[in-house]
């Protein structure tokens, strides 16, 4: 063999290596050497499914019950609903308990319900300025504008004639009625009503009571009605309407009397005569609402009935 050989023994299990012969002698056990480097870190792995829906859990216990949330109210408010709906209401006030009252202009109302405005007031007041000196009413018997003397009015056809009455309590009247003078001749027609007061004036219809048709001389003719009219003014109409008669005469005040009023005492100059009323001009069918009106001293009077 030559040289740079190597050479193994079994026995020793070694390896020698000699400079000289190139000999290695591996011996059973070497040295430990350095530690190698530290390998890559590997990936990461996706995330797994998600795990199925746990049971449902027990019913808790029953909470304490809560407040009715009923809204408490004093009076006059009153809650008759629950903590859902509320109702609230206000009593009705009466002469022992306070409550809501509903106001009226009524000036004959009874009621304890209700309250009376500035206007019922006024009203009041104004009627008791001459409520003192007129009796209550008696059934069957007629009254007329406040005028104690009568006379012959010779009155202008198509013309409304109005005076004025005063009613002291609320009552119910069945007649309205015109009288025709000893003088009246020929046929016509007639139209009666009764108008509500505005400041000392006719102003609202409250009744046309339709016509009646003169045609005899000193005799009645009248309406059947049932018209209640509550404490107050108002003024009584009369309109001679259709055919002319040859002579247009009825019983009441004549522009040449000079014969106080109570209702109105007044006069358009201080030496002319005492006003009856008012006239409007050009009156052919139907009342209506007054119109323009001018102040007569004469008129022909209008009756109606205390039922």
């Amino acid at each position: 063999m030559s040289d740079n050989t190597l050479t193994v023994t079994e026995v020793v299990n070694s390896v020698t290596v000699t400079p000289v012969t190139n000999t290695v002698t591996v011996s059973e056990v070497g040295t430990q050497g350095p530690a190698g480097t530290n390998g890559t870190n590997g990936t990461n792995g996706t995330n797994g499914a998600t795990g199925a829906t746990g049971a449902t859990g027990a019913t808790g216990a029953t909470g304490a019950q809560g407040s009715s949330g009923v809204v408490t109210v004093n009076a006059p408010l009153t809650n008759a609903g629950t903590s859902s709906a509320a109702d609230l209401s206000v009593s009705t006030g009466t002469t022992s308990a306070v409550g809501v009252l509903q106001l009226t202009d009524s000036v004959s109302s009874t009621s304890t319900t209700t309250a009376a405005t500035a206007n019922a007031v006024k009203t009041a007041y104004d009627s008791s300025l001459v409520k003192g000196v007129q009796l209550p009413y008696r059934a069957g018997l007629y009254y007329k504008t406040p005028n104690a003397q009568y006379g012959t009015q010779t009155i202008s056809h198509q013309v409304t004639y109005y005076t004025p009455i005063f009613v002291n309590t609320s009552n119910t009247f069945d007649r309205i009625a015109c009288t025709t003078q000893a003088t009246f001749s020929g046929t016509t027609t007639v139209r009666l009503g009764i108008y509500s007061d505005s400041a000392g004036s006719p102003s609202t219809l409250i009744l046309d009571a339709g016509t009646v048709t003169p045609a005899a001389t000193a005799t009645v003719y009248q309406i059947t009605i049932s018209q209640t009219l509550a404490t107050g003014f108002y003024w009584l109409a009369f309109c001679q309407q259709g055919t002319a008669p040859t002579i247009a005469a009825y019983v009441g005040n004549a522009n040449s009397q000079s014969v106080a009023n109570l209702l109105i005492n007044a006069n358009t100059t201080p030496t002319a005569n005492q006003l009856a009323g008012f006239f409007q001009l050009s009156v052919t069918g139907a009342f209506a609402n007054a119109g323009t009106l001018t102040a007569t001293t004469g008129a022909p009077f209008v009756y109606i009935r205390s039922a």
